[in-house]
């Protein structure tokens, strides 16, 4: 799934944990912050620090990737990638 911007990213989180059966107390309990941590990651996203990033993609089994985007795809459309993997 390509994100393009940080909304997505806020919906990628929720709907994850939600998928999982976790409330934001849960998950904020598995990775050590407070629930409203975990609410403004869903919210506030442009406001994640790259370690909450990294501990939300871990303790959600998400796939974190950062990558050069090819010439040729920046003129063409970009293909969804799997569900459970970002991309920025």
């Amino acid at each position: 799934m390509k994100i393009n911007t940080p909304k997505d990213l806020g919906a990628v989180f929720r709907d994850s944990r939600k998928l999982k059966g976790w409330t934001q107390a849960d998950l904020a309990e598995r990775i050590g912050v407070y629930q409203r941590d975990i609410s403004n990651c869903e919210t506030k996203t442009e406001k994640v620090s790259a370690e909450m990033l990294i501990k939300l993609c871990a303790a959600l089994n998400l796939e974190f990737n950062v990558g050069k985007v090819n010439k040729d795809e920046e003129s063409t459309q970009v293909t969804p990638l799997a569900k459970k993997s970002l991309r920025f």
